[in-house]
């Protein structure tokens, strides 16, 4: 086969993975950018106040869980956390619209910390605090 010929057969067989779409989708689920919401008044820093609610911009978040680190893509952007972050996450990539509080409780952290977190999803525009429903 010539290099023509060889290029086509591999991309042929590439093409017949049964693999190919959940590949494809997996690879692009982080890169969503979800709807865009501003976390008014919060944009420059998220309270500790446990009654604060968040969700994520985005339905399409992908969370890895090993034993050193989580990582998150969303909104096109990619986190990596401490393994304890996979309590305050989990409810959230899981489309769930959750309170500081209940997040803290979860992860056995105080609200402080999950503040901290949430900011850095907040800054990234991969989360929304607010008094949401």
């Amino acid at each position: 086969m010539t290099g023509l010929q060889g290029e086509a057969a591999k991309f042929q067989e590439q093409l017949e993975d049964p693999r190919l779409i959940a590949r494809y989708t997996a690879a692009m689920d982080g890169r969503d950018p979800g709807r865009m919401a501003p976390s008014l008044p919060y944009v420059d820093g998220v309270p500790a106040d446990g009654d604060l609610r968040v969700r994520l911009t985005t339905a399409r978040a992908v969370l890895e869980v090993d034993d050193d680190a989580v990582m998150l893509a969303a909104a096109g952007n990619s986190y990596e956390f401490d393994p304890a972050a996979e309590a305050i996450l989990r409810p959230l990539v899981d489309g769930e619209t959750v309170a500081l509080a209940t997040l803290a409780a979860a992860a056995g952290l105080d609200v402080e910390s999950v503040a901290g977190l949430v900011q850095e999803l907040v800054a990234g525009q991969a989360a929304v605090v607010g008094s949401m429903p």
